[in-house]
């Protein structure tokens, strides 16, 4: 069978071509010794013909925070229906699936996952429910910081920058095991959606039901802390969700692939300057510190060489002694502003700030504008080491 220009094996074939380049930038030479699985699926995906809307019904996409909803909605637009699992104000630590929205998961084809917690334990579940749905791990194979003692309440400034260095860079040691680790579960949860093996998915759902999250078991066994979600809010990380949601979305929607691909370019662009931006206007507050709630920050963070403190790690306010333990390293570092989010009680932030005569802002890394969000965050810490250099 000749295969000419235009043709769908031939738009296959180019965009398992624009993959495999994206692959060799964005991951380097690690995606030449072995792709994630994701991108394998991917590939596999594109081989058979795309199950994309037709008569010109926008394509069901389903993601599990808004910030990943906005990227779907600026790449697609009109071509597609957003779910969105966690709606803002909710935890995705501790969210689970309303009934509604597991039976309208039920007929969705296509679930951009991003490594928040509660996907491990419900992905396996809806994939059950919905053997079609195709599951894309946007976040699979990029270097995945953890929640380490830097960011818990109990240890030293010291410690923590020891744990955070060892989580946080390419410690070639770490990320292979790590990159081994991801692929063996990918390949079982893969080998579960689409080989169709219920009892797998029955044997996985049973065996690590009790935990909230399965890598993050793996990872605290190795003392690196629980797996960080928050990678969205690295805009550089963020590029290359965009890149790889984008090839999706053209093999979903090749009607639509040139569109798209125009939309992927201007995203990228804009990311780019906004990176730029923050990186500009944070450059004088390098290696500063600033407290938070919850470690919701710390891709921003390591991103603009900036260092998070919690008040609250994993879902646990902190006890009177540890209360006391943050208040002092407060008064120390001359800390003038406590920051929250919408997700998580106010309580103790509130008491820390009113003890410290500080001041209550706002980081919310679920909020819908992704733009304007991290533009946001980026002036509320300024404004924070201002008035801490002001007292």
């Amino acid at each position: 069978m000749s295969m000419h220009a235009g043709s769908p094996l031939a738009s296959r074939q180019m965009l398992c071509e624009k993959l495999l380049s994206r692959v060799q930038r964005t991951l380097g030479p690690r995606a030449a010794r072995a792709l994630p699985l994701s991108v394998l699926g991917a590939l596999a995906a594109f081989a058979t013909p795309a199950a994309h809307a037709q008569d010109g019904a926008p394509l069901h996409v389903a993601v599990s925070v808004p910030p990943i909803a906005w990227m779907v909605d600026q790449l697609a637009g009109e071509h597609v229906e957003i779910t969105t699992l966690v709606k803002p104000g909710d935890s995705p630590h501790a969210y689970d699936p309303t009934p509604r929205q597991v039976a309208e998961l039920s007929t969705v084809p296509l679930y951009l996952a991003i490594g928040v917690p509660f996907e491990q334990v419900w992905l396996p579940r809806l994939v059950k429910n919905n053997a079609e749905m195709q599951v894309v791990h946007l976040e699979e194979g990029l270097n995945t910081r953890h929640f380490g003692s830097g960011e818990a309440h109990d240890h030293g400034h010291d410690e923590a920058h020891a744990h955070e260095q060892d989580a946080h860079h390419d410690h070639d040691e770490h990320d292979e095991h790590h990159d081994e680790h991801a692929d063996h579960e990918a390949h079982e949860e893969h080998h579960g959606e689409h080989e169709g093996h219920e009892e797998h998915h029955d044997e996985h759902h049973d065996e690590h039901a009790d935990h909230q999250a399965y890598g993050a078991q793996h990872d605290e066994d190795e003392d690196l802390g629980e797996a960080d979600p928050h990678l969205w809010l690295d805009p550089q990380r963020m590029q290359t969700v965009v890149e790889r949601a984008a090839v999706v979305l053209e093999a979903r929607l090749p009607q639509h692939a040139g569109e798209i691909d125009a939309n992927e370019q201007r995203l990228l662009k804009t990311l780019s300057e906004l990176d730029e931006q923050i990186a500009q206007t944070l450059a004088p507050y390098k290696g500063r510190n600033f407290l938070i709630f919850h470690p919701s920050f710390g891709y921003f963070a390591d991103r603009y060489s900036l260092e998070q403190h919690a008040i609250e790690v994993s879902g646990r306010e902190p006890t009177p002694r540890e209360m006391a333990t943050l208040i002092t390293r407060a008064k120390d570092e001359n800390i003038g502003t406590i920051f929250v989010s919408g997700q998580f009680s106010q309580t103790a932030a509130k008491r820390i700030a009113s003890s410290l005569e500080a001041e209550v802002a706002v980081l919310d890394p679920l909020a819908e504008d992704y733009l304007d969000n991290l533009k946001h965050a980026t002036e509320a810490l300024k404004a924070g080491f201002e008035l801490t250099d002001s007292q």
